[in-house]
């Protein structure tokens, strides 16, 4: 018998109703309806893009991603089915082609505030942040009362270096939803950037209040940053890895290691951040091995020839299926862990070294003319990184007019363009091609930084190298920098041998190097370089 042919309207019935249980939060009725739906009309695109979304709801992601598409094959003009599949890339990190979906929907549906406040996050996500700030503007145009645009156009100003126009934004988004936490967050990190402190701690206060984890993060950076490191290693506890826990990026495979009041233990210590702050809390290794632990890390190998020698047991970039560890901890938490106060912070240097064979390779290249000034002015490209904390290469002018100095990039990678494509108007040398090109993160560098006089540097990797070599670095940082520089002073506990130069307000680059060119030529006259 053959089964009875369903009338043409019962799949949009199943369909309606179908909508109603999601609104109900009724995931799987819906879902059954939309398996009816489809049954009755297999080239339903409406159900099937539904249908992508009860399934990503329901923690799936890679079928929900198939029915997106597979709706956008029956109809290729569905801006839902684009919108949602734009959603689901940029949670994936796919951030062009989740812009391409969204532009897609936005042709098909010019006026959707939700897709114009969508293609502001991927924006952002890919470093364009005046794009960014447009695509948030639009959305609030089409929608006034919209506060996660708010949110959006908020992140955008502030990434921007504008924290004055994001706490407006915010501000904004706050009084479109009762607690929001995310807006009220925004305000705190953008009263950071403003030296309004109080105002900070009080936001970041009821943003935790209200669960927002971020929160609680921020809050113990602002401590750390005022060095009060007993309640900001807690709070720091909080971050962020990769947009989860710390617990949830790394695993939780063995019982956390409690300190260098634990019995022996065989540790395992993760790495969970950049690569700056591997050379940071590295230093920790070797004093777990004082205090009786047996660490072993698990970092990307680029990193094993340079931090290897301060790990007691095995480096390795995946876990050991023959090893079992008693143990484990993030390397950003071993401070923690070892309960370090600013008055306690372990500073001495080296603790790490370049080879003697690569540094005299190095010495022989770069020569021995000169006060020889290492510069790096580019930190990490990732769009989610701070690009406020790097600077343009010709800012690096007023170094150059000192008599004697050489100007010597130190720079790999991204930022190396900007000494093609528009060359400053004065010398910096280039080392050569092959400069860290054997897949060993900063071997060369650390040779490199030793023959030299200074690094002057942005707040990134180079940074923490050349002071974890005990080498002379200036590092320019932004007005609101980091925590781990404190504020208000031109020292770090962390490395004896760096000097710290600040914006005195937030964008300006010219003062900071107007000061260390005026302290550069007091030390190269001091070498009697000076003309």
């Amino acid at each position: 018998m053959r089964p009875r042919t369903l009338p043409r309207d019962a799949a949009a019935a199943h369909y309606e109703a179908a909508l109603r249980f999601v609104d109900l939060g009724r995931d799987e009725d819906a879902s059954k309806r939309l398996d009816a739906a489809i049954a009755a009309r297999p080239d339903f695109a409406e159900a099937f893009s539904l249908g992508g979304y009860v399934l990503e709801r329901s923690g799936r992601p890679e079928t929900a991603m198939r029915f997106y598409r597979r709706a956008l094959e029956l109809k290729a003009d569905l801006p839902a089915a684009w919108s949602n599949l734009a959603k689901l890339l940029r949670k994936q990190g796919a951030f062009v082609e989740a812009l391409r979906a969204i532009d897609q929907s936005l042709r098909c549906l010019p006026g959707d505030a939700d897709a114009w406040n969508t293609r502001a996050g991927v924006l952002r996500a890919l470093g364009r942040l005046e794009e960014s700030e447009a695509a948030a503007r639009e959305a609030l145009r089409l929608r006034p009362n919209f506060p996660e645009a708010a949110l959006n156009l908020g992140t955008a100003l502030l990434k921007s270096a504008r924290p004055k126009a994001a706490l407006a934004a915010y501000a904004a988004a706050a009084s479109l939803r009762k607690k929001f936490a995310d807006a009220i967050c925004g305000q705190a990190l953008a009263f950071r950037a403003l030296d309004r402190l109080d105002e900070a701690r009080a936001a970041f206060d009821c943003a935790v209040k209200l669960g927002c984890r971020e929160a609680v993060s921020g809050r113990g950076c602002l401590d750390l940053m005022l060095g009060d490191f007993a309640n900001g290693w807690e709070g720091y506890e909080a971050r962020w890895v990769d947009g989860k826990s710390v617990a949830e990026a790394l695993g939780v495979r063995y019982p956390l290691w409690k300190g260098p009041a634990s019995p022996p233990q065989r540790v395992l210590v993760i790495n969970d951040h950049g690569l700056g702050d591997t050379i940071q809390f590295s230093r920790y290794l070797p004093l777990m091995s004082k205090a009786g632990a047996e660490p072993h890390f698990l970092c990307p190998t680029k990193m094993h020839r340079l931090v290897g020698p301060l790990v007691e047991g095995r480096i390795f970039e995946r876990e050991p299926v023959d090893v079992k560890f008693d143990a484990q901890i993030a390397i950003s938490s071993l401070p923690r862990a070892f309960a370090t106060r600013l008055a306690s912070v372990p500073d001495e240097t080296p603790y790490l070294s370049a080879g003697p064979d690569r540094a005299a390779r190095w010495a022989a290249r770069i020569g021995a003319g000169g006060f020889k000034v290492g510069c790096v002015w580019q930190g990490n490209p990732n769009p989610e990184a701070d690009a406020a904390r790097s600077f343009a290469a010709s800012a690096l002018a007023p170094l150059s007019a000192v008599p004697g100095v050489r100007l010597i990039s130190l720079q790999r990678g991204f930022g190396e363009e900007q000494l093609c494509e528009n060359p400053p108007p004065f010398p910096i040398e280039r080392l050569s091609a092959d400069y860290d090109a054997d897949g060993s993160a900063f071997l060369d560098a650390a040779a490199a930084i030793t023959n030299l006089d200074l690094v002057v540097t942005c707040d990134t990797s180079i940074a923490h190298l050349a002071g974890a070599l005990g080498r002379p670095v200036w590092t320019a940082l932004k007005h609101d920098a980091e925590w781990r520089w404190l504020r208000s002073r031109d020292t770090s506990p962390w490395y004896p041998t760096m000097r710290l130069f600040r914006q005195p307000t937030t964008g300006q680059w010219g003062p900071v190097f107007d000061a260390i060119a005026a302290n550069l030529a007091l030390l190269a006259e001091s070498r009697g370089l000076a003309s």
